[in-house]
This record gives C-alpha cells, sequence and structure tokens, in this order.
C-alpha cells in the first residue's frame, strides 16, 4: 500500500507546476554577496533582493520587470534575462532536476536538495559568473498578488 501511495504522490505532484518560496544568497566571483527571497507559482517568478537599494525581478508571461525596492518604478527588462530564464526552466523540471544545464554559453552546474529541489547553482557565462544557494524553502500555496508589478506587494517573512 505505502509504495502505491508512493508512486501516486509521485504522479499527483508531477501534473502540476511547482509553488515554492526560498531564501537565495548570491554569492560573486569578488566576495560580494546579495541575499533576498525567490518565489514560483506555475510560470511565475518573483527574485526579491533584500536590500531597500536594489530591486525586484517579477516575470509573468515570458516577459521580466524590474521594481526598485526603495521607489516601486517598475521597468521592463528586454536584455540580460537569460539567466532568469534558465533558472525557471531548470526549476519546472522538478522533480527531475538536472545536474547540468548548457544553454548556448551559459553553463548551470545544479546541486540538488535532499528534497531534490535546487540546493545551489553554479552559474557560468561570458557575462555572469557567480554561485546562488537556496534554502528555506517552503512548497506551500503563494497568493498571486506577489506577482503583480504593478499595485505591487511587499514580501515580509
Amino acid at each position: 500500500m505505502n509504495k502505491l501511495t508512493l508512486i501516486f504522490l509521485l504522479f499527483f505532484n508531477s501534473l502540476y507546476a511547482i509553488e515554492v518560496t526560498c531564501s537565495f544568497e548570491e554569492v560573486y566571483k569578488n566576495g560580494e554577496v546579495q541575499e533576498g527571497i525567490l518565489m514560483m507559482k506555475d510560470n511565475l517568478l518573483r527574485y526579491q533582493y533584500a536590500k531597500d537599494d536594489l530591486f525586484t525581478i517579477i516575470s509573468k508571461h515570458d516577459q521580466f520587470y524590474l521594481v526598485r525596492n526603495d521607489s516601486k518604478v517598475v521597468q521592463k527588462l528586454s536584455n540580460n534575462t537569460e539567466s532568469l530564464k534558465n533558472f525557471m526552466n531548470l526549476a519546472s523540471d522538478y522533480p527531475n532536476i538536472e545536474d547540468i544545464y548548457q544553454n548556448n554559453n551559459m553553463f548551470i552546474r545544479v546541486e540538488k536538495s535532499k528534497s531534490n529541489f535546487i540546493k545551489r547553482l553554479s552559474i557560468k557565462s561570458d557575462e555572469v559568473n557567480l554561485s546562488v544557494n537556496i534554502y528555506n524553502c517552503n512548497f506551500t500555496s503563494i497568493d498571486n498578488k506577489y506577482f503583480r508589478y504593478f499595485n505591487f506587494v511587499e514580501y515580509a517573512k
């Protein structure tokens, strides 16, 4: 009975898109560190830096929007979104995330957590060289209000 339940849960889980909220820490080659929160639901992404002088990126329908944390000014992003698109694509592979992804000139190595989600990404390309540590993931329902770039809603842990 337990094996049947496990098989059913794995199948059921793969039918629905992932909903997850995690903390992240970006570590750059020069030693700089940036922290924040990321949220994913269906084809939506919120990547919010913790510092007020930085920004939040929201993705809807393959479009990316930057919202300044200090002023809430919105700007559509059309350049340098490849890393974000790649992250969304590999996270959508959950629970079957691969160890290595390569797209054009970008190479991504993935370390997985015990739950088989992303624990650490090593991202290398001509434009970027950094590690992203992902932790404290919570796989619960996320309100759609957190994916609005106009009428922006703050997210606080």
